[in-house]
This record gives structure tokens, C-alpha cells and sequence, in this order.
């Protein structure tokens, strides 16, 4: 936990995400039953990213995982918070 704590505090203070327009979290496996102090990864992720003020949504199956889902580089996508979508446009124009 500590591990993605400093991860997402150091991307933070660096101003690498400066400009973010939106976040879309995969899943975590190892952690769906693990806490430290209460703490649950989603807390750590919310507490860091939260404040960011940008749409947020987690879940989806791309990244960690059993056979995950790649998403392309650089393609226009749209984040729906709201209604928990990401819709990524094709890679290549």
C-alpha cells in the first residue's frame, strides 16, 4: 500500500500529471481483501486522486489481471464518471 502511495505522491509532486483530464483505473488484483490501518488500496487511490478534480472511474478490466485488455496510445477517448465508461476511440487515425 505504502508502494502506491509514494508511486502516486511522487507523480503528483512532480507535476506529471499536471493537465490530467480524467483517470480510468483497472482492477487490482492481491488487494480486493487486503488493508493496512484501515486503508484499502481504492482509499489511497482516492485520497491521492480525488483531489485532482477530474473525472475518476476504476474497475475496468485492462492493466493487472487475468488476460487484461490493452488500451492503444494516444487515441481521443471519452471518460463518463457518471455513468462508470470509457470509450477509446481507435488508435490509429
Amino acid at each position: 500500500m505504502g508502494h502506491v502511495d509514494r508511486q502516486l505522491t511522487q507523480l503528483l509532486r512532480s507535476g506529471s500529471l499536471a493537465g490530467l483530464r480524467g483517470v480510468a483505473l483497472g482492477r487490482f488484483p492481491g488487494f480486493e481483501d487486503f488493508a493496512d490501518r484501515g486503508w484499502t488500496v481504492l482509499d489511497v487511490l482516492r485520497d491521492r486522486l480525488e483531489p485532482l478534480g477530474v473525472p475518476l472511474i476504476g474497475g475496468i478490466d485492462a492493466g493487472h489481471g487475468d488476460d487484461p485488455l490493452s488500451l492503444p496510445l494516444e487515441p481521443v477517448a471519452e471518460l463518463d464518471a457518471d455513468a462508470g465508461t470509457l470509450t477509446v476511440g481507435p488508435a490509429v487515425r
